[in-house]
């Protein structure tokens, strides 16, 4: 007994040295005293010798399989029609430099579920670029993709934990440093930094969506669910970008921060800020068609999310969010907990409403995620009455090439 703690005791030491061998020294999580330090991310493997069930729930869960290494995330049929669906070629050059690439280029994928981006290293600027194809795992087809920004300045803010901009000078952006604590969406990226809570064992140091009012819960998972530009930190390119640096260089963001005020003056984000409302004509190409403007929606006043990661942008229209009845975490769970296993989203409409609104009749699928593949809307009007476009059916996984 006495070897097997002593095991453990070890295994944990040894993660948390690894974990904060890359540290990303953060903004205040918890409130301190004068004088305190504040807290600083540690890793996702730091928290799983005290939180196994937690931690082991949420490896099996998508938000942990954003970003993964080509031997880890590699879909089946992307590998086996890499060359060509029968009908389009598949990837074969960067989207930045345009050198020819191989799938032995690949380091790492984005996304398993619903489509599939790939990444290879920049040998112009040592980053990461994106391959000019995307794997769409409903169709089984190649995709035009086109993002010709590095990854780790037009990405990287909501595909790592503990994310920050180490330099950045806006006359020369291309010199832009960035680090962050881990890939993916680790367990500090909703419970903040947990160095201090790590010393105590003390649930007031860490930050617990669960004890939060649900307008707060729901802005933690929006810093991530919009469609937003950036112009105060562009991509190495010089481009605007689609992500959201915290405002001070050297700071990242931790749940809890109301990321709504932060350089207004800087970033775009329609019906989130009173100035830039769903009915604007914008003409920045990405939010082209980003809401569906037309007779439907203007009779409603609710304008459903015409593209994909634009959840937050639907929800806030909706009563749930407006008479504070529901915050996402009522029907969406990143682990599972002693006593309780993980939500199932689809499954939580019928606890309130039973078989009167289920969501295939209030949450039609219209947010364009890939060719014929729609993300369904949040704002939950119960009188909808869109057509749903496709979206992936419930318990669909597709299989990996490298199986474990």
């Amino acid at each position: 007994m006495k070897s097997k703690k002593l095991v453990l005791l070890i295994s944990f030491m040894l993660a948390f040295i690894v974990a904060n061998s890359y540290t990303v020294k953060a903004q205040k999580n918890m409130p301190t005293q004068p004088g305190e330090k504040a807290a600083d991310f540690v890793g996702s493997a730091s928290c799983q010798m005290c939180h196994p069930l937690e931690f082991e729930s949420r490896a099996k869960l998508l938000a942990s399989k954003m970003v993964l290494k080509k031997e880890d995330g590699l879909l089946k049929g992307a590998f086996e029609k890499w060359a060509s669906d029968g009908t389009n070629p598949g990837p074969t050059k960067g989207n930045i430099t345009g050198r020819a690439v191989t799938l032995d280029n690949v380091e790492y994928v984005i996304g398993t579920r619903w489509k599939q981006r790939y990444m290879v290293t920049n040998k112009v600027d040592g980053g990461y670029e994106f391959l000019n194809k995307q794997f769409n795992t409903a169709s089984g087809k190649w995709e035009n993709y086109g993002n010709k920004n590095d990854w780790a300045t037009t990405c990287a803010t909501c595909h790592t934990t503990g994310y920050k901009i180490v330099s950045y000078d806006p006359a020369n952006p291309k010199a832009t440093k960035v680090s962050y604590t881990e890939l993916g969406i680790g367990c500090e990226a909703c419970h903040g930094p947990g160095s201090k809570h790590i010393a105590s064992r003390q649930a007031k140091d860490i930050w617990n969506p669960a004890k939060q009012p649900k307008d707060v819960q729901s802005q933690a998972c929006g810093y991530c669910h919009i469609r937003l530009e950036n112009e105060k930190y562009k991509t190495l390119q010089g481009n605007n970008s689609e992500q959201f640096p915290a405002p001070a260089i050297g700071d990242s963001f931790k749940p809890g921060d109301d990321w709504r005020s932060w350089y207004p003056e800087g970033v775009v984000i329609p019906g989130v800020q009173p100035n830039h409302p769903f009915t604007e004509a914008y003409t920045q190409a990405d939010f082209k068609g980003m809401f569906l403007v037309d007779a439907i929606s203007k009779a409603q006043g609710v304008y459903e999310e015409g593209k994909h990661h634009q959840q937050y942008q639907g929800f806030i229209q909706s009563k749930h969010y407006q008479k504070n009845i529901l915050s996402c975490n009522d029907c969406h769970t990143s682990h599972a907990v002693k006593g309780k296993d993980a939500v199932i989203a689809r499954n939580t409409c019928v606890r309130c409403h039973g078989t009167l609104y289920t969501i295939d009749k209030i949450m039609p699928g219209t947010g364009r995620t890939a060719d014929n593949l729609y993300v369904r809307t949040h704002t939950f009007l119960k009188n909808q009455s869109r057509p749903s476009g496709q979206t992936i059916p419930s318990g669909f996984y597709p299989e990996l090439h490298y199986k474990k």
